[in-house]
């Protein structure tokens, strides 16, 4: 843990907020990696919601810095098709808190990763 995390300090420090231009292309990096090759089958579809998102989970809390952030991931995997549209909010401090998401779509397949980071005091 960084200093930040003993000090009592209620805010993060500028080099260690969340950002999500740091954390857009890492979402992006996993999904296409794990998907790029997949094909939706509803019996795989919760084991693969699964390891995506503590993939992106264990990525993000690897990040410097970020060790005071909890991470809520929200998978979406479905059949490729109609669209669909996703809406989610939260209550938060919007000075160290954010959301990221990130969305994937082949033929085969179709998710939507939902990242919210929120900063622990």
């Amino acid at each position: 843990m960084t200093q930040e995390a003993n000090d009592g300090t209620m805010q993060p420090s500028i080099m260690h907020k969340f950002r999500a231009s740091v954390a857009q292309p890492i979402l992006h990096s996993i999904l296409h990696t794990e998907l790029s090759q997949a094909v939706y089958t509803a019996e795989h579809v919760e084991s693969l919601g699964t390891k995506l998102g503590v993939e992106i989970s264990s990525r993000l809390a690897s990040e410097p810095g970020w060790d005071r952030y909890k991470f809520i991931t929200n998978i979406v995997v479905s059949q490729p098709g109609p669209g669909a549209r996703m809406s989610s909010s939260c209550i938060w401090d919007s000075n160290s808190d954010c959301v990221v998401r990130e969305s994937f779509v082949s033929p085969n397949i179709r998710c939507t990763a939902s990242v919210f980071a929120i900063y622990c005091y």
